[in-house]
């Protein structure tokens, strides 16, 4: 009987945890009220430029994608997600879900120079997961160029010309394969399916 007794104390502070733990969980899940954002497209966008400019040198070394999410605080600052590490032509984002932080844009490098990837304008998979994560995003190329990816228009502008970013010491200009300023999704798809121009 003794046993039992302390048996049903013990059952009962654990559902005491258990409800204290649920109801902390509760009070952090964000409401819609939590995701105003207050920073304009600009800040966003001059943040981005900042963040990716530092990125270039690791990715260039490493010759890989390097990627992030930035985030708008609850105090109306803006900040990234830990940088992850992706390889030569990926970099999986994951999404996150943190209380008082409103994601506000993607972020990733393309590595370092390859004239066998066209890594001078946002490839189909960069816009295509953008739009699927209805997130717009930042692209730094070897060159420096510097891409918008809008997810809602569903097309990709460029920012800034070659050099406005770091730029890979290897990289090489292509006279015959010009970027242009703007791509659609379906421009981007026939740009993807085409062979990479010779240089």
């Amino acid at each position: 009987m003794f046993e039992g007794r302390n048996a049903k104390l013990v059952y009962a502070a654990l559902a005491i945890v258990w409800v204290v733990i649920v109801v902390r969980a509760a009070s952090n899940v964000k409401g819609s009220e939590a995701f105003v954002v207050t920073v304009s497209q600009s800040e966003v966008q001059a943040f981005a430029r900042e963040q990716l400019d530092v990125m270039q040198t690791r990715s260039f070394a490493d010759n890989v994608e390097l990627c992030a999410i930035i985030f708008e605080d609850s105090e109306g600052e803006l900040g990234t997600t830990r940088v992850r590490e992706g390889d030569e032509a990926t970099c999986n984002l994951r999404y996150f879900d943190e209380p008082g932080m409103a994601p506000v844009a993607s972020i990733h490098t393309h590595g370092a120079f390859d004239p066998s990837y066209d890594s001078e304008a946002p490839s189909l998979e960069d816009l295509e997961g953008d739009i699927e994560s209805q997130l717009d995003g930042y692209v730094a190329t070897p060159g420096g160029r510097l891409w918008y990816l809008d997810w809602q228009q569903e097309r990709a502008a460029l920012v800034c010309r070659d050099g406005c970013l770091q730029r890979d010491p290897a990289y090489r200009p292509c006279p015959s394969d010009p970027a242009a300023a703007a791509f659609t999704l379906p421009e981007v798809t026939r740009r993807d399916r085409q062979p990479i121009a010779d240089c």
